[in-house]
């Protein structure tokens, strides 16, 4: 049986729909996706089962969250009604059009009791975001009483080398600091290696045969992280830094059926290794001779499920997160 017993620390993913398709991004949010957004319905249950598994503030996140301004306050009014306070609620700074119709919203979200946005500041969102929404988001903050969280402050000055009113690929950058850059941003950024970010600095990866892989696996662990996990728009409960795997929130605080959640299962009671048997097994899975380690294998068999057989599988959920990486 898949199960938690509590909940500390965590975000709600209000839509994976986004004015970006940031390269770092390991939800493969992009503005390819639907434009399906959290209800009140959704959220007031989802902010109901948070307090009632004991955790009682969580951030706002995306896709981006300001693309629907009227929706997101929605959410913010259930979680205010449920007792459960937002931290913060994250931010590409896109949406910034002209400082008066920003300074409505951001009065609007501080009566529903937020007083704080992440907002990025990074050469992987500047590839979509000029550099001067991002600043002008910030001076708006600051004129609203909006506390700002600035996500990384270390990339100032990189941004502010450039043009401030247009975007600027990675290309630019490599070609102004030099061609390790783009790699060497997998080290300051702190990158989670998962969705389009494993996908774009896995060749930094070292090669590893498959039998080692299978010898060394271990249990995956996935439900067992309380403080950073998400749920998302559709009751999904997905795992502290694994995007990509999926399981409805009601039925895992409850006791989740490990046979309707055979992917979870395996991972969680033999890692990799269990995966891979159940996939060869039951769906003709061919293993390759190498892979760049055991989240390289696990990603390629879940794609060979997702894309290649297009099955529906109830813990390899939102498609989009394979569709758009």
């Amino acid at each position: 049986m898949l199960k938690v017993n509590r909940l500390v620390s965590g975000g709600v993913i209000t839509n994976y729909k986004c004015s970006s398709k940031c390269k770092h991004c390991s939800y493969s949010c992009s503005p390819k996706w639907e434009r399906d957004y959290m209800d009140e319905t959704t959220a007031s249950n989802i902010f109901r089962i948070l307090k009632k598994q004991g955790c009682h503030s969580v951030h706002i996140g995306g896709g981006e969250p300001f693309l629907q301004p009227e929706k997101l306050l929605k959410v913010l009014a259930s979680a205010a009604n449920n007792g459960v306070s937002v931290e913060y609620i994250e931010t590409n700074a896109s949406w910034y059009i002209d400082e008066d119709k920003t300074m409505s919203i951001l009065y609007d979200i501080k009566e529903h009791g937020v007083d704080t946005l992440l907002i990025s500041i990074d050469p992987f969102h500047n590839e979509y975001i000029p550099f001067w929404k991002t600043k002008s988001l910030i001076k708006a903050c600051y004129n609203a009483g909006v506390g700002v969280f600035p996500w990384q402050m270390e990339f100032w000055p990189d941004l502010d080398s450039f043009d401030e009113r247009t975007t600027h690929s990675l290309k630019e950058y490599e070609g102004k600091f030099g061609k390790s850059y783009i790699d060497n941003l997998l080290g300051r950024y702190g990158i989670n290696l998962k969705g389009r970010a494993f996908k774009t600095f896995k060749s930094q990866l070292k090669m590893q045969s498959f039998n080692d892989i299978m010898n060394s696996s271990r249990p995956c662990g996935l439900l067992s992280g309380v403080y950073h996990f998400h749920l998302d728009l559709y009751e999904n409960f997905i795992p502290q830094s694994c995007p990509g795997f999926s399981i409805k929130i009601d039925e895992l605080i409850k006791g989740a059926d490990q046979e309707k959640y055979k992917v979870l299962y395996s991972l969680e009671s033999s890692g990799v290794a269990g995966l891979c048997n159940l996939a060869v097994n039951k769906y003709g899975y061919v293993p390759k001779e190498e892979y760049k380690g055991k989240c390289d294998l696990c990603y390629d068999i879940r794609s060979f499920l997702v894309l290649d057989l297009k099955l529906d599988l109830p813990d390899l959920q939102p498609v989009g997160h394979y569709l758009f990486v």
